[in-house]
């Protein structure tokens, strides 16, 4: 059910997607759907937590969503490679993310999504949710999407910077961020938001975690086991299907989706003077009584409902799925015995996947290890030399105030004039041994 919500002349419709792990996949067959068939909505600003938020760069920035589901399956096979899947040390999510997005990234994204793309983040001195949405620079996004995706002990110990500030998932104070009122919310949740999923059960009991309202059943629990512990391919494949339809389903229910030709005419929202309504009814007026009549608009929405994901996605899919089935290391790990198999050699495969994991991380961080002990010497030597400077000066003015002392006694001592030659000739003696 959407929010009734005051009309805006200049009313925008902006997309939130909700945090969900290795459910993201969701998100790609929401971003699919609206690119195939509703590319002419106004997305104004579009806000996400940490899957989500990633979802929403990719949106904004125009990226190839077959790439991008590809390299999102090459994530979930390093995942699930390893004795303990994604909490194997040896598995480094934030470096995965890296390299995905600095490999994808277009250079000018940072110009791309300012003022657009709306970033979940959790201040972790504090907990406070922070949404950012300004970048000075393309490292500067890469580190906001980052700092997005940090879940503490799965991502790491020590939190990512943000503009000097340690940051984590948003997921944990907003999961769902509410720009305005005409914000559309996607999740892969049964439960109120816009686009999600519809289960079979009886909705009569809701939780709502970090703003996103999330239904008690049992489909549910199943999803949430599987935000961290990413599923095979084809059950993955079956949650982009289903984002895809019911992102369809929602255009095609509120009237969204139409011919080229009325696209074409319909640059902007028709805007009637009344005091309140809901969203589904607000953007219904969005199209003249002529497009409703129109036999291709009619066409286009019935080929919509029966509409399939576009061919670069599916094959992706399908040739994951038989990367997962072939080969006979593959067979054998999917009976019984071979699971029972793995379960039983954890105790020897761990510790080496500890050492390994911990020399890979020395080697990683070897040059600026170096560097940083090279500073550190430079800089003990050069306080050292100083110190020892110091030193040298202090015992040099000493001697200079013991030969000025010992003048000023011969010129006070004035008695006998014998018994005055022979206690100088004494003390100069004294002060040769002293100076030498």
């Amino acid at each position: 059910i959407l929010d009734e919500l005051r009309l805006q002349p200049d009313l925008k419709m902006n997309l939130s997607f909700a945090g969900c792990g290795f459910l993201g996949i969701y998100h790609v067959g929401v971003a699919v759907a609206f690119k195939k068939y509703a590319p002419h909505l106004l997305l104004h600003r579009i806000s996400g937590a940490s899957a989500g938020a990633l979802a929403a760069c990719c949106l904004l920035c125009d990226m190839p969503l077959g790439e991008m589901t590809s390299d999102f399956f090459r994530v979930v096979n390093e995942a699930r490679s390893h004795s303990l899947g994604p909490f194997s040390p040896r598995f480094n999510i934030q470096t995965c993310l890296l390299e995905g997005l600095q490999k994808f990234l277009p250079a000018d994204a940072h110009e791309r999504v300012n003022g657009k793309l709306h970033i979940s983040l959790t201040r972790v001195y504090d907990g406070k949710n922070v949404i950012v949405s300004q970048f000075n620079s393309r490292e500067d996004l890469l580190q906001a999407l980052l700092c997005a995706c940090f879940i503490p002990v799965f991502s790491g110990l020590l939190p990512p910077r943000f503009h000097g500030v340690r940051y984590m998932d948003g997921a944990f104070s907003d999961n769902l961020p509410t720009l305005d009122e005409n914000t559309v919310t996607v999740s892969p949740f049964c439960g109120e938001s816009d686009i999600c999923p519809r289960d079979n059960s009886s909705q009569m009991f809701h939780v709502n975690w970090a703003n996103t309202s999330i239904e008690l059943s049992k489909e549910n629990i199943n999803r949430f086991g599987r935000i961290l512990f990413p599923p095979k391919p084809e059950i993955l494949s079956s949650f982009c299907q289903q984002g895809f339809d019911d992102a369809l389903n929602f255009l095609h229910r509120n009237n969204l989706i139409s011919c080229t030709r009325c696209l074409a005419v319909q640059s902007t929202f028709v805007v009637a003077e009344q005091p309140a309504t809901s969203l589904e009814e607000r953007i219904q007026e969005e199209y003249d009584p002529e497009c409703s009549e129109c036999k291709e608009c009619t066409q286009h929405r019935k080929n919509a409902l029966v509409g399939s994901m576009p061919d670069n996605v599916l094959t992706v899919f399908q040739t994951y799925i038989e990367q997962a089935n072939k080969g006979l290391i593959n067979w054998v790990f999917r009976h019984r015995g071979g699971k029972l198999l793995t379960a039983l050699s954890l105790p020897a495969i761990l510790p080496a996947d500890i050492l390994c994991a911990t020399l890979t991380k020395l080697m990683v961080a070897a040059p600026s290890i170096g560097n940083q002990l090279w500073a550190v010497s430079k800089f003990f030597l050069k306080n050292l030399n100083r110190i020892l400077l110091k030193v040298s000066r202090r015992q040099q003015q000493q001697q200079r105030t013991a030969n000025l002392q010992c003048h000023v006694a011969l010129t006070e001592y004035n008695q006998n004039p014998a018994q005055h030659h022979h206690r100088s000739s004494i003390i100069d003696m004294r002060m040769d041994g002293i100076e030498g």
